[in-house]
């Protein structure tokens, strides 16, 4: 129980340092604009990412004690940007990025990665939503309105098709079925799939 204390209190105390060194750098960079602020804030996120072992609420904690609001405000603008940078989500990455949906490639990249983390968390919405904190809160409201969209309806609706069409292309390949009767199914099988994909497009 002593060495659990002593850890503890280890890890108490480089929080404080990091706290008062950050403090000081951040509060010196000030002077030369909130955007030079911004880029020193980003490397000191990190050393107090690596220093809680990346748990969001505890470094959040840290940020949230500082007493300078200056300082605390740059950190807070920095700080889901940055943990997201951190933690190597690609999936998040994709989310916070710049994102043009009249784009087909960038709309079906970010959509792809929205509903990879809807499925993460068992298609539920209230647990995506709890999962985006993470987010800057305009990301995560455009995540969450693009889910109800009939946009990623459709491009879920293409996904589930695609999935089904592969599957059945493997079972034929590996079945024992006649090869006129495996035909017609192939036949049948690319009308329905090309039907969805046009209906899809339009």
């Amino acid at each position: 129980m002593a060495t659990i204390d002593k850890a503890s209190i280890t890890e108490a105390d480089q929080l404080e340092q990091w706290s008062t060194k950050a403090v000081v750098s951040l509060s010196a960079s000030l002077v030369f604009g909130r955007e030079r602020a911004s880029e020193v804030a980003q490397p000191l996120l990190m050393a107090l990412f690596s220093l809680t072992a990346n748990d969001y609420e505890k470094a959040l904690g840290v940020i949230v004690n500082i007493d300078d609001f200056s300082v605390k405000r740059i950190f807070l603008e920095q700080f889901k940007h940055s943990y997201i940078l951190n933690t190597g989500s690609e999936d998040f990455s994709v989310l916070i990025a710049k994102v043009d949906f009249s784009n087909r490639q960038m709309s079906d990249r970010y959509d792809a990665a929205l509903l990879k983390l809807f499925n993460e968390n068992e298609k539920s919405t209230a647990l995506l939503s709890k999962s985006l904190r993470a987010l800057p809160i305009t990301s995560k409201r455009l995540a969450l309105k693009r889910l109800s969209s009939r946009e990623f309806d459709n491009f879920k609706k293409v996904k589930i098709t695609t999935k089904k069409f592969e599957i059945m292309q493997k079972q034929l390949f590996s079945g024992t079925r006649e090869p006129v009767v495996r035909t017609w199914v192939w036949v049948l099988i690319f009308i329905v799939f090309a039907t969805l994909a046009v209906g899809y497009i339009v």
